[in-house]
């Protein structure tokens, strides 16, 4: 499939996600994801979303052994390692994404921008803030400030989108 096909397809994903995430899943399906990280990623975030743990796991962890640098990977496997309770891989993969830098970040995934990635840099440090909160609230308190300066100086959230999608779609089921 041509790169123009596979962008049409991804636009047409991102525009029905937040109303039918099986559906826009198809779609992905119809790429050749299998050894695509970023799209095998998305598949992943979209079984999380609907509470599909087990699935989301075999998807992101595909993707992990293609590209473990890759940050949507590492933010998707964390989020996974973080429901079942495995604080210390969650913690690592947050970390790995603010290690990866505005550089490599920005060229991956689908119409990543240096402001994309800023975004993803900072909500992993909110992120790190709140699953070491109580076991190291010293470490918290200072990503959580590190958080706050990137919001200052104008970094948007990409959270409060991703949110609002979960909110939205757990409204619809």
């Amino acid at each position: 499939m041509k790169t123009n096909e596979k962008n049409i397809f991804l636009q047409k994903y991102y525009d029905i996600y937040s109303e039918d995430t099986t559906k826009a899943r198809s779609l992905i399906k119809k790429l050749d994801y299998k050894n695509d990280p970023y799209l095998l990623s998305e598949i992943a975030k979209s079984y999380f979303d609907e509470n599909k743990l087990r699935l989301a796991e075999r998807y992101i962890l595909k993707a992990f052994s293609i590209d473990c640098l890759n940050s949507d990977v590492l933010w998707v496997l964390g989020l996974v390692k973080w429901d079942y309770g495995q604080l210390d891989n969650a913690i690592f993969c947050f970390k790995e994404i603010i290690r990866l830098g505005l550089r490599r970040i920005s060229k991956s995934g689908y119409n990543k921008t240096l402001d994309i990635a800023m975004a993803q840099i900072n909500d992993s440090r909110l992120q790190l803030y709140r699953l070491l909160k109580e076991s190291n609230p010293i470490a918290a308190k200072r990503y959580l400030k590190e958080y706050e300066k990137g919001l200052e100086k104008g970094v948007f959230s990409i959270l409060d989108f991703y949110y609002s999608q979960i909110k939205i779609s757990s409204v619809l089921v």
